[in-house]
């Protein structure tokens, strides 16, 4: 893997991990509709099917980490485009 792509890859894991512990925080403020939330934050179906509120321990250690490897694969992607796209040194 490049060097490029795994920084882009873990740029975007970071912003997922990060998206997904502020929107605990910022759900109830901001009202969010369900098409948004999920285009946000994909693994937030998870509960959601479960209709429970759940506790900051299971959106740290369950849901934020699904959404940063979603990211991060996203990343990437990107990177590894970014690279194929490069010009090669001479």
């Amino acid at each position: 893997m490049k060097k490029l792509a795994l920084k882009i890859s873990l740029g975007f894991g970071l912003l997922g991990y990060l998206i997904a512990i502020s929107l605990y925080f910022a759900a109830a403020t901001w009202r969010l509709s369900l098409p948004v939330m999920l285009a946000i934050c994909p693994p937030s179906f998870l509960v959601m099917i479960s209709m429970t509120d759940p506790d900051f321990g299971a959106i740290a250690l369950l849901i934020a980490p699904l959404n940063a490897g979603l990211y991060g694969l996203t990343g990437l992607l990107f990177g590894l485009v970014a690279e194929g796209l490069k010009k090669p040194e001479a």
